[in-house]
């Protein structure tokens, strides 16, 4: 996913449920080129009302607008399983899973858009998916920067 600052979309909680929340989880700031990157760890998604846990997310802002976001995903099967009038049991054999998490998925937003790039296969180290997240950042905006550190 490509973006351009300048004409990408507000990304707003009513059209992206699952987007996390600003000040959820922040646990480093960064400057690139004239935007704000925030990386979250467990962050709340803006929305209650989602069958979706974040683990890790990173999010961009420019002159104060959230443009770009991407997290790592898990649908929570707890949350599935009345929902689709299902035990929790069954949703786990379909699932192929034990626990109630299911696997990570790696998805985007950006340009009005949600986009999934499929299972999260790297490790779960939290510097190591960090840095996933920051390469998805500058892939996403090839603006030639640094990320350079910002203080709170």
């Amino acid at each position: 996913m490509i973006i351009d600052k300048r004409t990408a979309s507000d990304l707003m909680p009513d059209g992206f449920q699952t987007l996390p929340a600003r000040d959820s989880g922040v646990v480093r700031r960064y400057g690139y080129a004239d935007m704000e990157v925030l990386l979250h760890k467990d962050p709340r998604p803006v929305s209650d009302s989602t069958v979706v846990v974040l683990t890790h997310a990173a999010s961009v802002y420019w002159k104060g607008r959230l443009i770009f976001a991407a997290s790592l995903e898990r649908e929570d099967l707890r949350v599935m399983a009345p929902l689709l009038g299902m035990s929790l049991k069954e949703l786990q054999a379909d699932y192929g899973i034990r626990g109630f998490l299911a696997d990570p998925k790696i998805v985007l937003y950006g340009n009005g858009e949600k986009e999934s790039l499929g299972a999260f296969l790297g490790s779960d180290d939290d510097d190591a998916v960090f840095r996933f997240l920051l390469s998805l950042v500058d892939d996403s905006f090839d603006a030639g920067a640094d990320f350079e550190p910002l203080e709170g």
